[in-house]
């Protein structure tokens, strides 16, 4: 990278941060002048120094690395179901007769309001909390993988299939590619609702993970705990969707979106 290139882009992020500075200092000010009590808001000075503290002992990467397990093994079960059920969808009537009202019916529910069945079902252990994420994830993934399917010109399908083109090879060669865009976006979706999902089941079920951390820390009145979870639930989300936009500009270079974005 050139180094005009290079200062423009730390210019850019400077510029982009601004107000998460200005919200962050006036955090700091407000505590420090008593405009609030310290139980219920401790200073991001305070703060900082306990997510070091508990960074540095490896309380918080123990924490982050559960979370991220439970997060990420839901997310990828339902990236498996979520795009082979939409692309049925699109390719098979029969598929879309069954799965379309399930999915429409899903859509809207809070689908968290699942997990007591879900732990009745599965018990507390990691495996209701790998299965309400997945529950989650995969209705997006789902319909953005059926839109984009679907949303295929007709005439490149039809020309394929006059060719002599199988099944096999259109879906793989031609609808999964042209769809491609879509899924992604779908995946990127649902990655932070997989890290959200993650975290409350931990709130709600116990154990290890972010969630149980900052529950701990309120069942014991340590504010700062709380938010030292907080504030690693947002870094690790960023980094989660700082590697999914990497991960899409890779995925899709071939694609005319990626010229656009150059």
């Amino acid at each position: 990278m050139k180094a005009g290139g290079f200062a423009y882009t730390v210019l850019r992020a400077f510029e982009r941060s601004i107000p998460i500075l200005i919200l962050l200092a006036a955090w700091e000010g407000a505590t420090r002048a008593g405009m609030v009590q310290l139980f219920l808001l401790p200073p991001l000075s305070r703060v900082l120094v306990r997510t070091y503290a508990d960074t540095i002992n490896g309380v918080i990467p123990h924490h982050i690395i559960v979370t991220s397990v439970t997060a990420l093994t839901g997310y990828a079960l339902a990236a498996v179901i979520g795009i082979v059920l939409g692309a049925a969808m699109a390719m098979s009537a029969r598929v879309r007769y069954f799965v379309e009202p399930l999915v429409s019916l899903a859509f809207p529910i809070p689908k968290i309001s699942f997990m007591p069945i879900f732990i009745l079902w599965f018990g507390l252990d990691t495996l209701p909390k790998v299965l309400m994420v997945a529950f989650n994830c995969a209705i997006p993934i789902i319909s953005a993988t059926y839109l984009g399917a679907r949303g295929i010109d007709k005439y490149i399908l039809w020309s394929a299939r006059s060719l002599g083109t199988p099944n096999r090879k259109l879906f793989w060669k031609i609808v999964m590619p042209a769809a491609a865009p879509q899924v992604i976006s779908g995946l990127q979706i649902a990655l932070p609702q997989a890290l959200i999902i993650g975290i409350v089941t931990e709130m709600l079920t116990g154990g290890d993970g972010l969630g149980s951390y900052m529950i701990r820390g309120v069942r014991f009145s340590d504010s700062e705990t709380a938010f030292a979870g907080l504030l690693a639930m947002l870094v690790t989300g960023l980094v989660y969707m700082q590697i999914a936009t990497m991960l899409r500009r890779r995925l899709l270079r071939w694609h005319a979106e990626a010229a656009h974005a150059d």
